[in-house]
Parts: structure tokens; sequence; C-alpha cells
């Protein structure tokens, strides 16, 4: 607590040092560019329950959480994928901080010291916080902490930056706990409800039902008018509004897929088969270091089992030849591949081992091997291995378990390569002592599965891709189809006339990429482009693809029109109207078997259902049908069901009735009805709070 105080009181500190020595690189940037270039307007990135959320702003906090995670995580550069998240966090928390975070400071919730201490000293911290208080023993230690608000208090610039964003994140997450807890108080559940869910759940039906398809009945055969499908749009136009939470925009676009050109194949067979040829002249211990210095895919280590090679051809031969053995080329998956027989031998599939490792701890590497041989002799001697691991071993887990790994087969690495494959090799109950970078390990295999015949094939792999002068050729095409048709319009036309194969796609802002187009952020950032959008894009590269875009509509946030959704009201309204037809046909049906043989369709059964099943056995999601199966009286058959995929007919063949709920259950019933109502509020809570901050995702225009 004292450190708390005494962090506390020099926070301004702090912020000088955090800022000027570890964030500086991200400041001078903004600083230079933000107010010279830039107006106010060109930097605004989103607008959350009214404030702006500004570029410069945003970026040096995820600069600043990027610098975090590197700290923590003791990484020296994070992967692209990693910063991408990283924005999606600090955007996540823009919203609460704007939302939840503005409504809790407005009913006076607050985070104080002592309950940050206190929720430090009994672990109930933030997952990050958790790891790194674990990371030393594997258990949570709270003096973790004490040591970091030290650092802090001692002026450590790191210290100081990591404990700062630590509390910060557990101040917010605390926040976020306390005011969901003070919406869930208010939640109740009265013994009126726990009676009714205890009697829906406890009348069960047995019943037997006919479906009769919508499908059985052709479009053209009812009349639906445009009065109906807008019947239709009205009656689910709320559902389609909540839906459209963020703003959406159609494009169709055209996908130059660039393919390898016949002259691009055969000069890949030609290199192929001067490898091919080269695999004569390397004998079994070099085969590794020709195949990667030849080949456009790594050597692979694996002992095959007869049936393990996806080419039956090439596993046949394997098997049947003698090791030098060379096949190929032959094309599979997008290569010219040659298959080069290195070995055979019987294996088992898996080995049970346990394991000590001798770490170096100089450069002298004679003394590690000197000591892990003397163990070696020890245990020759008579001592048990298990407690020799848990004196011995260096590996902190070897020693909790007396150094039992457990079986492996080839795709469980705990070692080094060529410590791996040893250890197929060594006899069941014998030990042995194998060096790797990381030491000496004195491997002892405690059981092993059946010897098979195994082999060991080098495979040299030539890509059959397109050469550069053909994805000239196609990029010229691409771009000629661009220039040619520069208005959504004209690009409609163009592909109408020529029957030309569109693809369409609705996109979001936040999307990171378009479905199907691999790494393709930037056409999603075109299509939120108001100054590029209107026309058609130029030529995107996605990996093996050129696409030329263009923007058939916008879908503004929570407005929906008839248009945005026609097709599927149009659907639904053909449902509707094949639906009347097939139930005049049924008229009033005396019986399941009556109708079914009417309709020439099969009698299904189903057993157990009342008004808490999600499914009746046989059919998809029908809430209508599931409602009145769970309604009905002994033997009683229902009048013909409208549901999403045909029309039902449903009969009861046994009911149990509801019970009666005992006095007993009834608390135990109605709390655990209570912790379902607030789990789903705390989920609730958030969504009604991004939907009150009503948001404005401008984040396209940036990245």
């Amino acid at each position: 607590m004292a450190a708390l105080t005494s962090i506390r009181s020099k926070g301004k500190l702090i912020a000088i040092c955090v800022g000027g020595a570890l964030l500086a690189f991200v400041l001078g940037d903004f600083i230079n560019s933000g107010a010279t270039i830039f107006g106010a307007s060109m930097t605004k990135m989103g607008e959350i329950n009214g404030n702006t959320v500004d570029y410069n702003d945003f970026m040096n906090k995820v600069r600043s959480r990027e610098e975090f995670t590197k700290i923590i995580n003791q990484m020296p550069t994070l992967e692209s994928e990693a910063s991408d998240q990283i924005r999606e966090y600090c955007w996540q928390q823009e919203i609460r901080m704007n939302t939840i975070g503005e409504f809790a400071k407005k009913q006076g919730i607050r985070v104080t010291d002592e309950e940050i201490q206190t929720l430090i000293n009994f672990g109930n911290v933030t997952t990050s916080m958790y790891q790194l208080a674990s990371r030393q023993t594997g258990a949570y230690n709270p003096s973790y902490f004490s040591r970091l608000a030290s650092g802090a208090t001692s002026g450590n610039v790191t210290d100081m930056f990591v404990w700062n964003t630590l509390e910060k994140d557990m101040r917010d997450e605390r926040q976020l706990v306390k005011y969901v807890g003070m919406v869930s108080a208010g939640l109740y559940v009265t013994k009126a409800e726990v009676e009714q869910e205890f009697a829906n759940r406890t009348q069960m039906s047995d019943i037997k039902y006919v479906a009769i398809p919508y499908s059985d009945i052709k479009d053209d055969e009812v009349k639906v008018s445009d009065a109906d499908i807008m019947a239709v749009f009205n009656q689910n136009k709320g559902r389609y509004e909540l839906m459209q939470s963020q703003e959406s925009r159609d494009i169709a676009y055209m996908s130059y897929n660039i393919i390898a050109s016949d002259k691009d194949s055969a000069d890949a067979l030609k290199i192929a088969n001067e490898i091919a040829a080269g695999f004569d002249n390397v004998d079994a211990a070099s085969v590794k270091d020709y195949v990667n210095s030849k080949s456009d895919v790594p050597y692979v280590n694996y002992n095959y089992s007869k049936g393990d090679i996806t080419n039956d051809v090439v596993d046949s031969l394997m098997f049947s030849q003698q090791p030098g053995f060379v096949y190929g080329p032959y094309v599979e998956g997008g290569y010219y591949k040659s298959a080069r027989l290195i070995n055979k031998q019987m294996l088992p599939d898996s080995v049970e081992i346990s394991h000590i490792l001798i770490q170096h701890v100089s450069s002298d590497f004679s003394k590690t091997k000197y000591r892990a041989d003397s163990i070696l002799d020890v245990y020759n001697q008579g001592i048990d291995f298990n407690a020799l691991a848990a004196e011995y071993s260096m590996i902190q887990g070897a020693k909790l378990d007396s150094g039992k790994l457990g079986w492996m087969d080839q795709n469980t690495r705990f070692f080094p390569e060529e410590v791996h494959n040893a250890c197929f090799t060594i006899e069941k109950g014998k030990t042995a002592v194998l060096q790797s970078d990381y030491g000496y390990h004195i491997i002892k295999v405690t059981n092993k599965t059946a010897l098979k015949e195994k082999v060991s094939v080098g495979f040299a792999s030539v890509a059959i891709h397109p050469s550069k002068q053909t994805r000239q050729e196609y990029y010229a095409k691409a771009s000629m189809f661009a220039g040619t048709n520069r208005t959504p319009e004209q690009f409609k036309s163009a592909v109408e006339k020529d029957n030309l194969p569109v693809l369409n796609a609705s996109v979001y802002s936040s999307q990171r990429a378009v479905n199907g187009v691999e790494n393709s952020r930037e056409l999603v950032r075109w299509a939120f482009n108001e100054d590029l959008c209107h026309q058609v894009s130029e030529v995107f590269e996605f990996g093996d693809r050129y696409i030329v875009a263009a923007l058939m509509a916008v879908h503004p946030k929570g407005v929906v029109v008839l248009n945005d959704r026609k097709l599927e009201c149009q659907t639904e309204a053909y449902n509707n109207a094949k639906g009347d037809v097939i139930v005049n046909k049924l008229g009033k049906p005396s019986s399941v078997d009556a109708v079914a043989a009417q309709m020439g369709k099969t009698v299904q059964e189903a057993s157990n259902v009342n008004f808490e099943a999600n499914q009746i056995a046989g059919m998809a999601f029908e809430p209508n049908v599931i409602a009145v199966a769970a309604s009905l009286g002994q033997n009683q058959v229902s009048a013909p069901i409208k549901g999403k995929n045909a029309v039902y007919v449903v009969q009861n063949v046994s009911l149990t009735p509801a019970q009666a709920i005992q006095p007993i259950n009834v608390t135990t019933d109605q709390n655990k009805m209570m912790m379902d109502v607030r789990n789903r509020a705390a989920y609730q809570v958030i969504q009604v709070s991004q939907k009150l901050g009503n948001i404005d995702d401008r984040r396209a225009k940036f990245f």
C-alpha cells in the first residue's frame, strides 16, 4: 500500500520518464506532423459517445501498448499480426473508456488504492498480471508487484511504465466489473418464474411428425406481389436494423488469378530434372543439405510408415525399392517433385521416455560430458533414474515429475532434431547420453510400441509459379479493364455485356480482409475511402491474383431499406405463399400417418420435447414447431404449422405432465436462474453501452 501511495505521489515524474525515455520515438513523428500537416478533422479517427478519437493520440496508446507487450513477453519485436491485435485491443479500450467508463463515473463508481492492493493480495488480478506473477515458480506470487512497485518508486523507468500500465488495466477491469455488478444487482427472478421454468422443463412430449418442404412447390406455382415482399420486410425491419450495427458496403470485383503459363511450367520442369539427376551423386548423409540448397520447400526429417506418403505411387515405390532409388519429377500440389529414398529401418511409432538434461555452464563442453557420464555411471550401479532426475536435471518440469516425459511420437518434439530421432533407436529399458546445443541429454526409454518398417525420404520441390512476364501480362489485362471502366455503372455494364465472372462481397470497415481474398485489408480501406471508392479501383495485388473493384452500395449503420434485404424478403414471401398452398391442401389432419400417406413423406419421431428445447431431432431450428409440439395434449394432432423451411404436422404420442417443484429446489433453481440472468447482463451491458455510444468508426481511413 505504501508503494502504491509513493508511486501515486510521483505521477508527474512517471509521466515525464515514460513519455520522454521509453516512448519518445512515438511522440516525435506525430508532434512534427500532426500540428503542421493535418488539421483536426483530418486526424479524426472516430467518435464515441460524442468524444472524438484522434489518430495521433490513439497511435501513442498503440505504441505504448506495443512497448508494454514486448517488455512483459521479453520480445525484441512484434509480428504484424500482433500489432494488428494490439490496435484492435486499443480501439476496444477507447470504446469502453468512452461508454461504460463515462457511465460508471456518472454513477460515482470509483476504484480505490485499497481495492487494488486487496485484489493483488488475493490474486484477483488481470490475466497479464497473473501470468507475470506466476512466471518464476508457476504459482501466483503477489510479492512480484511489491518488487515492481519498489523499482518504480526508486526511479526505474521500465518498472514505472510496466506498473502504470498494469495498474490502469486493473482499474479499468475492476470498474467494468463494478458497473456490471451494479446493473446485475437490480435483476431478480421471482418464485413464479422459477415455477414456470420448472414446469416448462419437466413437461415432456414424445412426438411423431411429418415435414412438407417449401421446395416441393415451384416458385411459378404461387404468386408473390411487391406488397407481399414489403410486408415481410416491415415485419422483420427491427431485426434487420439491429443486425446492421456497423456501416457496410457492397463491392463487386474482378479477380484475375495469375496462373503459370506453359513456358513457366516447362522452365520449372527443366530445373526439377536437373535436381533429380543430381540426387544420384549425393550420399545419404548429404541428402538433407542437398535438398535445402536446391528445393523450394525445406527438407523434412521424418520416418514414413506405409501409407503416410500422400502420393500413392511414391508411397509404393519407396517401400519396394532399395536406398538410393530416385523417382521423379512428378507433379503434386503446384510443384514438380523428386523423391530420393535415403534409408529403411524398423522403428516404433512412439516411445515412452524419462530424461535428465545437464546443460552447458561454460565453453568447456568436456566438463558437461563428464558430469553426464558420471550420473549415468551412478544409474548403472543401481540408483533409481527418477531420483537422479529429480536431483540433477536442469529442467524445472523434469525435477517436479522425476524426469518423466511420457510418450512421444514423430510429431511430438521435446528435443532438438538429432536427439529426437535418436530416441526411437534406443532399445526398450536402455539408457543413452546424447549431445545437443543445450547440453547433454540422458535418455531412458521405458517403453515403446511395436517395430515396423519405416522409410526416410528426401523430397526436392520446384514451384510451378508464374514468371515475371506472366504476371505482367495478367496485370496488363486488369489495368486495361480498370482504365476502360472508371465508374461503377461502366463496371457493371462491361461485366454484363461480356458475361464476365464477377465476385461480390459485403464489407465492414473493421474487417481485416475481404472474405476469400488473403491479406486484403487495402481493399477494405479503399471501399471506405470517400475520395477513391466512387470510382472503380486501381489494380490491387493480393498474392497470385490481381483485383479490380467497384463500390455498388452503401448501407449506413442502423438504417436498412428494402433493397438491402430484398432477396431474403422475397424468399420468405415465396415460402409464405407456398406454405398457404400446403396448409390448404392438408386441411384439418386426422393423424400424422395420414398426412405422410397423402403427401408421400416419411414419418419421423422425437423424444422428450419440451418448451426449453433448442431443436427437435431431425429438423432445423424451428421455434414455432417446438412451441406447438411441447403444448399438445395426449395423442393430440396439431394443425399444419408454417415453419422456416417447411410445413409441419405434429402428433403427441406420449405426454409426461409437468411436475410441481419441491420447496427445497425453489431456492437452488432461483439462484441458478439469477446467475444465468446476470451472466447475460454482463454481455448485454457492454452491447447496449456501445449502442448508446453511437460509435463512428473511421479506422479504415488510416490503417
